[in-house]
């Protein structure tokens, strides 16, 4: 099957080296939610529903058989108006036990399958880490069919038709998908059963190569650069939304140099990357800020985990807003109803919905397998001890992050898995298409990263080939202020090579004045005879 590259953003093939080590609720467009309504046990006592809130003389009246018909007949009305008015709701689940007794529960309020946990179990681990963390819940309280019937049932965000799309995956490979504006994970693959291990969480980054630019060139808009600003390439100068779409590493890696380690981590930090491993495979955790021997060259290269770039590009999707990746989305308790979490989902700004709007200028790309609908992605191979192909990217509605790895990414790399899981979604969840907005036009043109040490800007550069009267593009002598310019001393020094050629002129053209030297000796000696003229 031929997938193509569904973005013109291209590949960096330059990064080389060894691998280092909502709230609950109903989402819009993702089909009907689970209500957490356990199916009631039959009772063979006969009870009128409203028994128990009728006054206490009503309680104690015995019911003959007119009562009961009239009651009966009344009842029908309001079951036919009922009927009516829920003929019109949207279709919700049928009331299957096996679906809602369960520990464990998609969003659609369906049971996990029985073996889930032995394929998937990190990803169960994290579960309940989550569950501990936010709820100070253990696997000792959740429902048990022989021990705790009334134990707590766990809906999780995971959108079961996602996840078997995910799990379509062959291979050393992984995907995973974050809903932009809530964090919750929709699908999770990371081929443990294959692997031994999960290859897309935080215990297995991998080099991100040229999918992190959009975290760097993140850093250089929030500092008020443009997505024309100008940067140094090797022997080319390219603007910064040219050198992520082209994936110039040295350009990259000259804005990193630019704002620095610091910044550029305070950034990806704040839009949802958790980690980085150094060159060593120590990971870093960013919430501490321990960024001590980290180089700015080094990004692209320092390992990170697919899930939170999942995150990262979820934040660029929802204008900036990041929210905590989760994988819970309620728990509900014997009787139905929901246990509030000790710790909720954070959700800030982390940049600058300008600078959101711009990166998915950046990062715009079309194809005709999700035909007139924008998205924004980056494709990037990473070459180490094997080749490892990555793509991110995202629609409004669903942020998808897709790794491959050796055998797994030789036939169209991530891009094949990001857009099962993408396509998937859009017929399932029948996801409107959505226009980006296109570049905002905030931030300055810097050209800075494109000066030289005189403050000039080599004419020659596409820079100045597009500006041509800048003054920095200036390169004669001429055209440049002669008070502080180089080429100013270099006139006058050689204006004293022909001051000495004019000085034997004056002297050689001297005899021809010899009559007026001479006149005057005569008119000294003139007086001499005895004035006024005799």
């Amino acid at each position: 099957m031929k997938y193509g590259n569904p973005s013109h953003v291209g590949r960096r093939r330059g990064r080389t080296g060894p691998e280092g080590g909502r709230p609950g609720g109903h989402r819009a467009g993702r089909g009907p939610a689970y209500s957490g309504r356990r199916r009631a046990t039959p009772s063979a006592v006969f009870a009128l529903p409203f028994h128990d809130a009728l006054p206490g003389r009503l309680r104690d009246l015995r019911f003959n058989r007119l009562h009961l018909s009239v009651a009966g007949a009344v009842g029908l009305v309001v079951a036919v108006g009922v009927s009516m008015v829920l003929g019109n709701l949207p279709e919700t689940l049928p009331a299957d036990e096996s679906a809602e007794d369960a520990a464990l529960l998609y969003a659609d309020g369906q049971a996990l399958p029985a073996d889930f946990a032995d394929r998937h179990p990190s990803l169960v681990a994290t579960v309940h880490a989550e569950l501990q963390a936010r709820y100070g819940l253990s696997a000792e309280d959740l429902y048990d069919a022989q021990t705790r019937p009334e134990g707590l049932r766990v809906v999780l965000t995971l959108d079961r038709a996602l996840q078997d799309a995910a799990e379509e995956t062959s291979g050393e490979a992984g995907v995973v998908a974050v809903e932009p504006g809530t964090g919750a994970v929709l699908c999770y693959y990371g081929a443990e059963e294959a692997a031994g291990a999960d290859l897309i969480g935080a215990e297995s980054p991998h080099p991100p190569s040229s999918v992190f630019d959009m975290v760097t060139a993140a850093t250089a808009l929030e500092a008020g650069a443009s997505i024309e600003s100008w940067w140094r390439d090797g022997a080319e100068d390219v603007t910064l939304a040219a050198a992520v779409r082209e994936s110039r590493p040295d350009a990259m890696d000259a804005v990193a140099a630019e704002y620095g380690v610091e910044a550029v981590l305070d950034t990806a930090e704040g839009m949802g990357l958790n980690a980085i491993a150094d060159h060593d495979g120590t990971v870093r955790d960013l919430a501490e800020g321990d960024y001590e021997g980290l180089d700015a060259a080094g990004f692209g290269v320092y390992p990170v985990s697919v899930l939170d770039m999942a995150g990262v590009y979820a934040t660029i999707a929802a204008g900036g807003v990041h929210a905590e990746t989760h994988f819970v989305d309620r728990v509900l308790d014997g009787d139905d109803r929901a246990v509030e979490p000790v710790q909720g989902i954070r959700t800030d700004q982390a940049v600058a919905a300008t600078t959101a709007q711009d990166l998915q200028f950046i990062g715009l790309g079309r194809s005709e397998a999700i035909a007139d609908r924008d998205f924004f992605a980056v494709a990037a191979d990473y070459h180490g001890t094997t080749t490892q192909s990555w793509f991110v990217g995202a629609i409004p509605q669903l942020s998808v992050a897709a790794w491959a790895n050796g055998a797994a990414a030789a036939d169209g790399g991530g891009i094949p898995l990001w857009r099962n899981v993408i396509d998937t979604a859009i017929a399932v969840n029948g996801y409107e298409a959505q226009q980006l907005p296109g570049a905002s036009g905030a931030g300055d043109d810097l050209t800075d990263g494109i000066v030289d040490d005189e403050g000039r800007i080599d004419p020659d550069s596409p820079y100045c080939q597009a500006n041509p009267d800048d003054e920095a593009c200036a390169a004669s002598p001429s055209e440049s202020p002669s008070e502080s310019d180089s080429p100013t001393p270099e006139a006058t020094s050689a204006e004293p090579e022909p001051d000495p050629e004019p000085d034997p002129e004056p002297t050689s053209a001297e005899p021809e004045p010899d009559p007026p030297t001479t006149e005057p000796e005569p008119e000294p000696t003139t007086p001499g005879c005895g004035w006024p003229w005799c």
